[in-house]
């Protein structure tokens, strides 16, 4: 039987801002060109005295280092202006066919179900012995057959453009990322270059982790010359990764930083300081916000736990979800705890749309596929807030297994994504088990899901999902729970008629019902209250009367 290979994945990127960086990198080349001929000038200014002899010496010194600067400035330039003529000639040609792929195979799928109903009902008449009305059941079934077969060939030759231009594009930038590691390593002994041009010209994590596991003896030289790159390259060891990022956080520690990038590192640094947690992942300034992932308990845990944030969440504000990683591994046994700020979350504006959860995917995607290569026998939750539930879905609904994740809870869901392929893989066999919690006082995740452009599904529409409490309860020892009067993750409420001040904590703080729930399903794979049980409060809402909610039990 003819099948279908998974549909095409559109490839990331803007060729207007590369050619703009690259015309960018041509000015500072020109700059420090001309930066270059005053200090050369300069060494050679007459006269004589301790001034001068000063001036021509710290020219000198000058002299020996700005080359490499102009070199590298030049090389970006080129790099990035050859990258984005190769997107522009090859990936979007392959971005635009996607969309024509989906229709040519929603078009065979239903041709071929045609095809399918008329050789059945061909079969039933030819077996009634009905001679006119057999040959014409059986001219429909050859029509039906042939119509599939045309629809099968036009599906075929659009992926064949497609894969021809993704070939192209993928060489692109193999290549660019070369001439990259080329420019970025010169330090290196010829050995470690070779390994470090394959490591991030690698396909998949587990390339890059064979690679690295095949050359121990070049770790220290390469962490050494690149741990900006190799600190969050998926598929190395974390204690690895750490460690070079580690280095490059505390350098930045040291030196003069400008707002907003100084709370953020001052956060980081104060979590790997003082509560043990250490840096798996950390970019400062290649997102429009710092990225960072941080590692709470042991490397090799049983159970690792991954907490992804929502809107308007920053590294800045990290803390208290280190909190939270603390508190589940107390709870938990032999488990350990993901922070991960790993993609640009959304404002207030930006968040109805599906561009953030795009491309905070594209990056959890491998995130997982590294988790899941370097800890394979390990049991894998994903615990997401609001708009992090979006972003979430859509990674592991990208794969019918789910990409090694065995359990996703979401809280205060901001809706997941509306995209039939997704929804279908989160529904499958192989998917992890899905959990929901929405608080009967949170509006803002509701409203986020009716205002969203492409995410307005509730976890809860899913077939076999577990929902879960957040309105108080009591557990099996008589320990009482709070509710979650609003939408907050942590402290406060974030909800219409709440003030922050009074109001109990939000999904994930310690000793509500919502996050008890959360811990159990971690540790037993199942929720710890009984819904509506004990300790269950009315709802947060002043409209509440008589068990009425204005959005409805589904919310």
């Amino acid at each position: 039987m003819t099948t279908v290979s998974a549909l095409p994945q559109r490839i990331e990127g803007d060729v207007g801002s590369m050619a703009w960086w690259s015309g960018q990198f041509t000015r500072v080349q020109d700059r420090l060109e001309d930066l270059r001929d005053a200090v050369a000038r300069a060494s050679t200014v007459s006269g004589a005295g301790e001034s001068v002899r000063a001036v021509r010496d710290d020219a000198e010194r000058l002299l020996t280092t700005i080359d490499v600067d102009i070199g590298e400035a030049a090389l970006l330039a080129i790099v990035l202006q050859d990258y984005a003529d190769a997107h522009e000639r090859h990936a979007q040609r392959a971005n635009a066919l996607v969309e024509d792929i989906e229709m040519a195979e929603a078009d065979w799928m239903q041709r071929s179900e045609d095809a399918a109903d008329a050789a059945g009902v061909a079969l039933v008449v030819a077996g009634a012995g009905v001679g006119l009305f057999t040959d014409l059941a059986q001219n429909a079934a050859t029509e039906a057959t042939q119509a599939r077969d045309l629809s099968w060939q036009h599906l075929s030759a659009l992926r064949s453009e497609y894969e021809r231009h993704f070939t192209n594009w993928d060489a692109a930038y193999d290549e660019a990322l070369a001439a990259l590691a080329g420019g970025a390593s010169a330090s290196l002994t010829p050995e470690a270059r070779a390994v470090f041009e394959r490591l991030l010209g690698a396909d998949d994590s587990a390339e890059v982790l064979a690679l690295w596991n095949a050359h121990p003896e070049l770790h220290d030289e390469l962490l050494d010359a690149r741990p900006d790159l190799l600190g969050n390259l998926d598929g190395i060891p974390y204690i690895d990764r750490s460690a070079a990022n580690e280095s490059v956080l505390r350098a930045l520690y040291d030196s003069d930083l400008e707002e907003p990038l100084r709370s953020e590192v001052d956060a980081l640094y104060s979590e790997v300081v003082f509560n043990d947690a250490r840096l798996i992942s950390f970019d400062a300034s290649g997102s429009e916000q710092a990225t960072a992932a941080l590692w709470y308990g042991e490397f090799d845990a049983h159970r690792i736990s991954v907490l992804v944030p929502g809107m308007n969440s920053n590294v800045a504000g990290i803390g208290e979800w280190g909190v939270s990683a603390g508190d589940i591994n107390g709870a938990v046994p032999d488990s350990a705890t993901i922070v991960w700020f790993g993609y640009d979350s959304p404002s207030v504006l930006e968040e109805p749309g599906m561009h953030r959860a795009e491309d905070g995917a594209a990056a959890f995607t491998g995130f997982l596929n590294g988790l899941d290569e370097l800890a394979p026998s390990a049991e894998l939750n994903v615990v997401a807030h609001s708009y992090g539930s979006t972003m979430s879905a859509l990674a592991i609904g990208s794969q019918p297994d789910g990409l090694g994740v065995d359990r996703f809870i979401t809280v205060g869901s901001a809706g997941l994504p509306n995209d039939e392929a997704i929804l279908d893989n989160l529904q499958s066999s192989s998917a992890p088990a899905i959990f929901a919690t929405m608080a009967d006082g949170d509006v803002w995740a509701p409203i986020g899901q009716l205002t969203a452009f492409g995410h307005n599904t509730s976890p809860t529409q899913l077939d076999g999902v577990t929902v879960f409490d957040s309105d108080g309860g009591v557990t099996s020892a008589g320990d009482v729970l709070i509710a979650t009067p609003g939408h907050a993750a942590h402290e406060g409420a974030n909800s219409l008629w709440w003030d922050a001040d009074d109001a109990p904590g939000g999904y994930l703080l310690d000793g509500s019902e919502s996050f008890y729930n959360v811990q159990q399903i971690i540790a037993t794979g199942a929720p710890g209250t009984e819904a509506g049980g004990e300790g269950s409060a009315p709802d947060w809402s002043p409209y509440y009367s008589g068990g009425y909610y204005p959005y409805g039990s589904g919310w």
